[in-house]
């Protein structure tokens, strides 16, 4: 890559702290765009290309799952014959519910759960928190696998989904918290009926 003088310079004078601090900071979002991301960019809003999206795919399969996250959604692409690209499934970050990682000798794999309707709140209750409520949702959950991961990517996406998994299940617990207390305060069957004055 080419570098201005100044630049060149500059990068010559960084510490080895620098240097392992970018080790540490990897970022995939950083490196030139590829060609499957211009491909993807086709099936991404206007409003969604106006940032680079974090792509993961898996590097064995038929077919190939794909996983691409945007600020707005997840999107499931499988790669067919000859590479050909299928959008199978989407889901906005409002229906996300949680990440889990496991790693292998030499690979990664990522779990992703999704709630499977949009309004996902009616099913989150933020007082059962301490009970199975994962079991007892289960058959409303979506589940996403991607294996085969390549493990510095895999535990780069897993930081970024686990931070986006956190941010929703605090807006739902407000939200829910929110809608009770608006429920606790009508009285039920509304206000009661005047008393009629004696005459």
């Amino acid at each position: 890559m080419f570098l201005p003088a100044e630049e060149k310079a500059e990068e010559n004078q960084a510490s080895p702290q620098d240097d392992s601090r970018k080790k540490h900071n990897f970022n995939p979002t950083d490196d030139p765009e590829t060609k499957l991301e211009k491909r993807i960019k086709k099936w991404l809003t206007a409003e969604e290309r106006k940032e680079r999206p974090h792509i993961i795919k898996e590097n064995v399969g038929a077919p190939l799952k794909i996983l691409v996250i945007t600020y707005y959604r997840a999107i499931l692409f499988e790669a067919g014959l000859f590479g050909r690209l299928k959008d199978v499934s989407d889901k906005v970050w409002r229906q996300f519910v949680s990440v889990h990682l496991s790693e292998g000798a030499f690979c990664s794999a990522l779990e992703l759960r999704f709630f499977r309707y949009h309004d996902s709140l009616f099913y989150h209750n933020p007082y059962k928190d301490t009970s199975p409520y994962m079991e007892e949702t289960d058959f409303k959950l979506d589940h996403w696998h991607f294996e085969r991961l390549t493990k510095k990517e895999a535990a780069y996406i897993y930081s970024v989904l686990k931070d986006k998994e956190l941010y929703w299940q605090e807006k739902r617990r407000s939200e829910q918290i929110e809608q009770i207390g608006s429920l606790n305060a009508k009285p039920p069957g509304g206000q009661p009926p005047k008393k009629k004055e004696e005459t």
